[in-house]
């Protein structure tokens, strides 16, 4: 039975260099391109848990106990990102406008726009990712929850992350149970939009920018899907696709690789390390290992067997208690 594993960050033996690429890695699947500032400039012995889903990101990250700035250029598409600080505040600069949340509660953030993350006194961030695609069709009812400080007393928050926590500190779970908790995770959302006063109805139908990054996500495994057959499912022709793709800076074929590299590298961590890197490239929709190879160095920087390596540390793993209530 396929089961999804959390990635441990208990390697005290890391250096700076490593830790800090490490935590670069796991903030570029949630936010984009981020810069970590650190008063002193060392992430030495950076610890944590990392768990991720097709539909559902989650991260408990324990930082140094030191001021500290996370830069985000912002990510490719419209998902969101929720944030709770449990050492001290958060304060989020996005724009020209700064919101700040005290210990222990929680903020719903879009992800799409470059911000600052200030850590005042360091410590542990928990975060949570929800992909663009995931919330598409909330995305009105979700709307009330953004950058809107929430208490931790809230109750349909306390159910919220203790969802959250249960899946960060499982060793292990099989698809099916995970697929089960990330559903009624989503479907607390709207629980708790509701908790805030009238939330707006949904829309009556995804965007169609929306509808195509779902069509991709749920056929990213198939090596032969193309533009045309995109454009047959959505009714309209290739060109129309590509001109949505456009619009955002990038192409159809830029952003299907971009996502397959993003899951392969989840998934050489979340396994266990016990998957073959070409079975994960091949069952992710690579039919060519070399190209599968080259294309991860040439984004992350490294060899895809030296992102497992570093990934799976090298000494003591150490457990955290992630998004529940728990203190680590």
């Amino acid at each position: 039975m396929e089961t999804i594993r959390p990635l441990k960050l208990g390697t005290q033996s890391l250096p700076d260099s490593d830790s800090r690429l490490l935590c670069r890695n796991i903030l570029f699947d949630m936010m984009g391109e981020a810069t970590i500032c650190v008063a002193g400039g060392d992430l030495a012995g950076l610890t944590g848990l990392y768990w991720r889903y097709v539909s559902l990101s989650l991260a408990t990250i324990y930082l140094p106990k030191v001021p500290l700035t996370v830069q985000a250029r912002g990510a490719t598409d419209q998902s969101i990102i929720v944030l709770r600080p449990m050492e001290g505040r958060l304060e989020i600069r996005r724009r020209k406008r700064k919101v700040s949340v005290a210990q222990s509660d929680v903020i719903f953030t879009p992800a799409d726009d470059a911000m600052d993350l200030v850590l005042p006194e360091g410590g542990r961030l928990d975060i949570a990712h929800l992909p663009a695609h995931s919330v598409a069709a909330r995305a009105h009812i979700l709307k009330p929850l953004m950058l809107k400080p929430i208490k931790a007393d809230c109750l349909p928050l306390q159910l919220l992350t203790n969802y959250a926590g249960y899946m960060l500190r499982q060793d292990a779970q099989s698809r099916e149970d995970a697929a089960m908790m990330v559903q009624h995770f989503h479907d607390l959302l709207p629980v708790l939009a509701q908790h805030f006063g009238d939330a707006p109805r949904p829309a009556a139908r995804q965007t169609r920018m929306e509808s195509i990054k779902a069509r991709i996500e749920d056929n990213l495994a198939k090596s032969g899907y193309s533009v045309s057959d995109v454009a047959d499912a959505e009714g309209i022709t290739p060109r129309a696709v590509q001109k949505f793709f456009s619009r955002e800076g990038t192409t159809f074929s830029r952003y299907v690789l971009e996502r397959r590299l993003a899951i392969a590298k989840a998934m050489m961590i979340a396994d266990g390390a016990t998957q073959p890197i070409s079975q994960v490239a091949y069952g992710i929709g690579f039919n060519d290992l070399s190209y599968f190879n080259r294309t991860f160095r040439s984004r992350y920087g490294m060899k895809p067997s030296e992102w497992r390596k570093l990934a799976a540390g090298q000494d003591g793993e150490t457990e955290f208690g992630g998004l529940s209530g728990q203190d680590g």
